[in-house]
């Protein structure tokens, strides 16, 4: 851990990412490991205390029951929480997002598809409303009233005959 903190003041680096956490934590000397969370924290303090931006991913067991985190238990060492999941609608395999936590500001708590792309992340301005369980990976799509009147005024396809 030291040797992060003396190469990020070295450069002078105003960010750092650590992807995963899990590489991370396999990444340290026995010793630490087995006090991932005390080490973490503090680096973390320090880091921040010196005016340095983290970005941290966690990769998660996906769940269809649970809506966790993190491994870790350390959402309390965190700023901001954006949860990205894969969920299958309409036969594809798709992208959404949701802000879970932004500690000192209101966020949006909608639920929005996002692609990555070469332009990078491109996320949709338009809300899922149309399904229930999203989050939970394995969506339903409402029927609404209004869904209804929709489809009937989209033109059909033509049938070959």
């Amino acid at each position: 851990m030291r040797e992060i903190l003396d190469a990020v003041q070295k450069i002078g680096a105003k960010r750092l990412v650590i992807d995963s956490l899990a590489g991370f934590e396999m990444a340290l000397a026995p010793s630490f490991r087995s006090e991932f969370r005390e080490s973490l924290y503090r680096m973390i303090t320090a880091l921040t205390g010196i005016g340095v931006t983290i970005l941290s991913t966690v990769e998660m067991d996906e769940s269809f029951t649970e809506f966790p985190f993190s491994t870790y238990s350390i959402s309390f060492l965190t700023d901001d929480i954006i949860r990205l999941r894969y969920v299958s609608i309409d036969g594809q395999l798709r992208k959404i997002m949701v802000v879970i936590k932004m500690r000192g500001g209101n966020h949006s708590n909608d639920i929005r598809e996002y692609k990555i792309t070469s332009e990078g992340v491109v996320v949709s301005d338009e809300r899922l409303t149309d399904y229930q369980g999203l989050i939970t990976g394995i969506p339903v799509r409402l029927n609404r009233p209004d869904q209804k009147a929709k489809l009937a005024r989209e033109p059909k396809p033509k049938s070959k005959g």
